[in-house]
């Protein structure tokens, strides 16, 4: 539970226990061996520091895929449809893309096939995390709007509009909150996240390595790992089947990143209302004493 929310509930509950931080579970990692863009960024540092265990793959076969948590990709050009990725992120494995080259049919090659399409921009140098993005907070620490910034493109295009069911922003353009860069979705029994930036640009030994926005750009990466390759469902207010009412209190409360006095109202009309708790406090809520 986030440590926001559950603070906020201990205040109105007025209990007393302690909240431990939910387990993560350790799994392989999957990265095909010299599938870089730009110098060889180490895709192993990241997958240690997301706690799990780096697998290097010579090839993408269903064997090699068998047993993955997860598996990074990274396109040089615009990431063309894998079947047999397709299928392992069906089954459950997880899947962090990078892609140098979103174009107007990324969705139609994605697995899924989410109804996205992009506008490729070459060069983006600012990149805002939007409120609730859960790849703001993980394994490589807490994230701001200007992590991603003061370097030398973070991302090579976005998407413009609203998001189809289902498809979660976890960074947008400075410009515009409405224009999405990277975006996590299920699909099947695995969760995707797409990300059209250079990560192996910004890692040790890429290219990019001293850039500015490294440091937040591989923390980003290490996040993003984390969803991935975590419970394997992505779980959400819309997710959990709220809806009207039930659904906006609990995005308040969920994935708004409110704090404070702000947090403790939503949750106090929660209560008061519902006589339970969202989702996102139910495991580990604190009880009165």
């Amino acid at each position: 539970m986030n440590t926001r929310i559950s603070a906020a509930i201990l205040t109105v509950l007025a209990g007393a226990a302690v909240l431990a931080p939910t387990a993560s579970h350790a799994g392989n990692i999957g990265y095909v061996t010299g599938q870089t863009c730009s110098g060889p960024g180490d895709k192993t540092a990241a997958i240690t520091a997301a706690g799990h265990t780096p697998v290097a793959i010579g090839a993408i076969t269903p064997a090699s895929l068998s047993g993955l948590s997860a598996l990074i990709v990274e396109s040089c050009g615009s990431y063309a449809n894998n079947a047999d990725i397709n299928a392992a992120v069906n089954g459950g494995m997880g899947l962090l893309l990078s892609d140098w080259s979103p174009a107007a049919g990324t969705g139609t090659q994605l697995p899924g096939t989410p109804a996205v399409s992009y506008v490729y921009n070459g060069c983006i140098e600012t990149s805002n995390f939007p409120a609730g993005s859960p790849a703001a907070e993980g394994p490589g620490g807490t994230l701001t709007d200007t992590s991603l910034d003061g370097g030398n493109c973070s991302a090579h295009g976005y998407m413009s509009g609203a998001l189809p069911a289902g498809v979660q922003a976890l960074t947008t353009t400075d410009d515009s909150p409405s224009q999405s860069i990277s975006l996590l979705y299920q699909h099947g029994a695995g969760t995707v996240v797409y990300a059209p930036l250079p990560w192996s640009w910004f890692l040790p030994g890429g290219t990019g390595q001293d850039n500015a926005a490294a440091p937040g750009i591989r923390a980003f990466m290490i996040n993003s790992l984390a969803l991935v390759a975590g419970e394997g469902v992505l779980t959400t207010c819309a997710s959990e089947g709220y809806t009207g009412t039930k659904l906006l209190w609990c995005q308040k409360i969920c994935e708004s990143n409110l704090e404070g006095a702000a947090l403790d109202s939503w949750i106090h009309r929660w209560i008061n209302r519902y006589r339970d708790l969202p989702y996102c406090a139910m495991e580990e809520a604190p009880q009165p004493e």
